[in-house]
């Protein structure tokens, strides 16, 4: 019994003094949170059904809702609805005023052009996306811009693979956000979105204290048991960490049945989007990186698997810079039309790849 009492004595005093380390520094836990109830509640619901949305530190302390998801370069009450889907290389249309001039000047006859650019989307969030812009926010676009990147078959074959929900015909229901992620450095925002709801939904503070306590003994037991199935070698496909040297190397090796995959998720994607009656066209637009035009390691181009996959879809076609670099002087400064990401086109080259789809467009 004394043994018992001492035991049972010491657990509580533990107990205590971690509650109260908690309880004194809990603003500190509460510093990567969302500081506005509804822009965290908005982000909280959508992560439920898709990976990530939009995200920058500012967005911390906005109040931001629907431009989380799409934004309006061109809003216009009537007429044609344009809507351009893609990761970070379309999402950097918001961030120069000469892009959004270029795509205003060159879209006149669209009463509304949409920016739905997300960093790191690739097509199974992309096609995720879409469901949401119609059901959610009634947007019915007659022409569709697609960019497809070269890192998307890592995003695909490493990032999402294991978070996408089928149907049982086959089609992509969600891909909800990861949960208690292992590697937590790109777009998991899972604890600032748990953390920012105990935040906001209790006014005790003595009640968020318990929560946040709860949460992070939730967090230290998954992760262990994480940490253990590494270590015994189970289900290691499922916790590789998604480092940007594994999303790389998918340009260097690709096996048959990651490319089946790959064409698998496109051609849900396509088949879904061939249907709609009121989209009238689909462009899909594919360009090379880098080191795919200067080295000789990367030779695994994204352009070759998205041609493959929109065969017999009349809807659909296919903008492949792979081939149009060939066949054009497009960029005069070959040498320096680059981010130092080695991924991203400078302003002026970046105005030229908008030029160009245009001319198709039109």
């Amino acid at each position: 019994m004394h043994k018992y009492l001492l035991t049972l004595t010491s657990f509580f005093l533990s107990y205590l003094f971690i509650f109260f380390y908690f309880f004194f520094s809990l603003e500190k836990n509460f510093k990567d949170n969302f500081k506005f109830p509804k822009t965290a509640a908005f982000y909280k619901y959508y992560f439920q059904h898709i990976d990530h949305l939009r995200y920058r530190e500012s967005y911390k302390n906005k109040i931001i809702t629907d431009e989380l998801i799409f934004n309006y370069i061109k809003n216009q009450k009537e007429g044609e609805t344009i809507l351009f889907q893609g990761d970070s290389w379309i999402q950097m249309i918001n961030d120069e005023i000469s892009h959004k001039k270029l795509l205003i000047s060159g879209l006149e006859n669209y009463s509304k052009i949409i920016n739905a650019g997300i960093a790191s989307y690739s097509p199974s969030l992309m096609f995720k996306q879409y469901k949401i812009l119609e059901k959610d926010f009634k947007i019915f676009p007659n022409t569709l811009v697609i960019y497809i990147d070269q890192t998307d078959m890592g995003d695909e074959l490493c990032r999402y693979k294991k978070l996408i929900q089928f149907s049982d015909k086959g089609e992509i229901i969600s891909i909800p956000g990861e949960t208690f992620p292992y590697y937590r450095d790109v777009f998991n925002l899972h604890e600032a979105i748990s953390l920012s709801s105990i935040e906001h939904g209790n006014t005790n503070k003595f009640i968020k204290t318990q929560q946040l306590i709860n949460y992070k003994i939730k967090k230290a037991l998954i992760r262990s048991k994480t940490i253990l199935k590494i270590s015994l070698k189970f289900d290691n496909h499922n916790l590789v960490k998604c480092k940007w040297q594994v999303i790389e190397n998918y340009k260097k090796n690709l096996s048959k049945e990651d490319r089946i995959y790959l064409i698998k998720i496109f051609k849900s994607f396509f088949s879904y989007l061939e249907k709609k009656d009121y989209l009238r066209s689909i462009f899909v637009v594919t360009h090379p990186h880098k080191l795919q035009l200067t080295g000789n390691n990367q030779t695994i181009d994204i352009s070759d698997i998205v041609a493959e996959s929109i065969m017999n879809y009349k809807k659909i076609e296919h903008i492949n810079f792979s081939k149009v670099l060939k066949k054009k002087n497009l960029y005069k400064k070959k040498d320096d039309i680059w981010l130092q990401d080695s991924i991203h086109l400078q302003r002026d080259e970046f105005n030229l790849f908008l030029s160009e789809i245009l001319s198709r467009i039109n």
